[in-house]
């Protein structure tokens, strides 16, 4: 890891080994996200999951209509009735 070169060429972590402690000691001490945060990234994963599923359906769907459109073309043109 590049160190941090500040002005006057001050480094804010002498070595990797301090930053690594330091860092995870700030981590150790980070304080636990709010309810409001759960209960957003819930409502997130639930619309994120409704789009995926949305794109899914859109996805079969096209496939289905060219692979019905396809179909129908081909027996048109060997003088079939559809």
């Amino acid at each position: 890891m590049a160190k941090i070169d500040l002005k006057g060429n001050i480094q804010a972590f002498p070595d990797e080994e301090t930053f690594k402690k330091i860092y995870a000691d700030c981590l150790d001490n980070a304080p636990f996200a709010s309810d409001e945060i759960f209960e957003a990234h819930e409502k997130m994963k639930e619309w994120f999951n409704t789009y995926i599923a949305a794109s899914d359906e859109y996805t079969f769907r096209y496939a289905y209509q060219c692979g019905y459109e396809a179909a129908i073309k081909e027996v048109m043109q060997k003088g079939g009735a559809a």
